[in-house]
């Protein structure tokens, strides 16, 4: 088994019940995959860097689980089949990681525009 640290991220447009019954889709879906959740934290909306399914922002989770390697591959087509999920990103972590503590700082966009032109 193999810890991994999972950032998902859903369209902004949901309610919170709708939010929350998503959410609690996901916990379940892991834990039927054999999975063992150890923190999961709430990132708050935030602006993406490029549009998202014409969406400029995003709400962010932070998921730490434990699971065989191998069941990664239907949790990641899970995610595919539900229009509300943006994007997702498993990245595979030590086994002590306990993950962050708070989540990162936002990214001023604003600052950046025309930088590059």
């Amino acid at each position: 088994m193999g810890r991994y640290e999972n950032v998902i991220i859903i369209s902004p447009d949901l309610g919170k019940e709708e939010e929350e019954e998503l959410l609690k889709r996901i916990r379940t879906n892991i834990e039927k995959a054999g999975g063992n959740i150890v923190k999961m934290d709430d990132w708050q909306v935030r602006r993406l860097a490029y549009s998202i399914k014409k969406k400029d922002r995003g709400h962010y989770f932070f998921i730490l689980f434990d699971i065989e390697e191998g069941n990664l591959t239907g949790l990641g087509k899970f995610y595919k089949n539900i229009d509300a999920v943006l994007r997702h990103m498993f990245v595979r972590v030590d086994d002590d990681e306990k993950g962050p503590d708070k989540p990162p700082e936002q990214v001023v966009f604003d600052e950046l525009e025309g930088e590059f032109a």
